[in-house]
């Protein structure tokens, strides 16, 4: 009777090598977790989500809600490096905002810094009772002021901070709150469109 050949299964997970995804350095360079890779090219241009608490360690206000995402671009040794690429809220959060016989007035605005990325801004705020369409109409105009204003006097480093940080809502909601209370300004996504071109 012939023997039966036994296929050999090759483990693909024995020729893999562990990456560190490593955060930039506007972020402290923080480990942010592992990626597995026969070959490092593979890891460019994946992408690892992390919340703004597990970044900074800070569990503290909305920072559990914060939601960021990092690309790799570039691999060193056993390490990738990750650039920005979004943030964002998470929807449970923006849904717990969200209430009956109040406003909810959202904008969206492309913009460029002052270093040349090109940045789509995405900010919302939540009156305390629902408020007229005149009122509405001058609290998005003053959001969409006070973003394309930080914009240009900013790089995109320190634009992207002000917006997940809160100091770009806060000063929405500084001016706006004197066309009408509000409750909560939120940036709730930002996102690169386009990176200036490396000199």
């Amino acid at each position: 009777m012939a023997k039966k050949k036994v296929a050999r299964v090759k483990d693909k997970w024995a020729s893999k090598k562990w990456y560190t995804l490593i955060a930039p350095e506007y972020f402290g360079m923080t480990e942010l977790g592992e990626t597995p890779a026969d070959d490092p090219d593979k890891t460019i241009n994946r992408t690892i989500e992390v919340t703004l608490s597990e970044l900074t360690g800070d569990y503290s206000n909305q920072n559990p809600y914060k939601k960021l995402v990092f690309k790799v671009y570039k691999v060193a040794g056993d390490k990738a490096y990750t650039k920005f690429h979004r943030f964002e809220l998470i929807r449970e959060y923006l849904n717990s905002l969200t209430r009956r016989r109040t406003s909810k007035i959202e904008d969206i605005v492309d913009v460029v810094t002052k270093d040349g990325y090109k940045v789509r801004v995405k900010s919302v705020t939540f009156t305390n009772k629902r408020c007229k369409t005149s009122q509405k109409r001058a609290i998005r105009a003053i959001m969409r002021e006070i973003v394309s204003k930080r914009s240009v006097e900013t790089s995109f480093v320190q634009f992207m901070q002000e917006c997940v940080l809160g100091k770009i809502p806060a000063e929405i909601y500084k001016v706006a709150k004197k066309i009408y209370p509000l409750r909560r300004v939120e940036v709730k996504k930002l996102e690169i469109l386009l990176e200036p071109l490396a000199g």
